[in-house]
């Protein structure tokens, strides 16, 4: 596996378009991949005050469009390989994480059917990571937990007039491995909703304990 990430420019009208459409960076993603049937997860994190794009993918990617059309000319991007890092997790090691997700729950309408809604309270949105990493083999050191941003993307479908509203919550803070195999699976595949517009991806840091 490989982790990509390409460095931003801001100035360009289309990344400032794409930041406000994820619809826009969905297209660039599958684009960098020969075979598009291949699962692949990514986000836009911003680290030192740089805004970058990060994607988890099973081969490595071809990053030149993408560097074209949202990044700067001429910088070399990098895909540094991840099943080094899957190999660490251990049972009970702790990690400093940074997840950008989606959470929601299901509401009965009239007709008795769900309707998914995304929860909009931080105690809620923080009850429903902390619901996730039951499932997903790890457990939130709670005290260290917080939300850093809460983000509403409002965009149309690519080839439909049909409007996408989804809520993008970046939670960070430190966990422990409860079941290696379990976490290694949710770092692969991702965690909650909304995938192809940039949500689920886990990413983590070994810390010394």
């Amino acid at each position: 596996m490989y982790l990509s990430r390409v460095s931003l420019d801001l100035s360009k009208r289309k990344t400032q378009i794409a930041l406000a459409s994820p619809n826009k960076f969905h297209g660039a993603v599958e684009g960098a991949f020969f075979d598009n049937s291949e699962r692949k997860l990514w986000r836009i994190d911003t680290f030192k005050k740089k805004t970058y794009l990060l994607i988890l993918s099973m081969s490595k990617p071809d990053l030149s469009n993408i560097i074209e059309q949202f990044g700067f000319h001429g910088k070399c991007e990098e895909s540094k390989e991840y099943d080094r890092l899957l190999e660490r997790i251990e049972e009970g090691s702790v990690w400093h994480f940074r997840l950008v997700a989606n959470p929601v729950h299901s509401i009965r309408i009239e007709n008795g059917r769900g309707k998914v809604v995304a929860h909009i309270s931080e105690k809620h949105q923080l009850d429903w990571l902390d619901n996730q990493a039951e499932k997903k083999g790890f457990c939130l050191l709670m005290d260290t937990v917080s939300i850093r941003e809460s983000d509403w993307k409002i965009f149309k479908k690519r080839n439909s007039d049909k409007k996408v509203r989804i809520l993008a919550v970046t939670f960070e803070g430190m966990l422990r491995v409860r079941n290696a195999d379990i976490f290694r699976d949710a770092l692969v595949n991702g965690i909650g909703r909304g995938k192809a517009y940039g949500m689920g991806l886990l990413t983590i840091v070994r810390m010394e304990v």
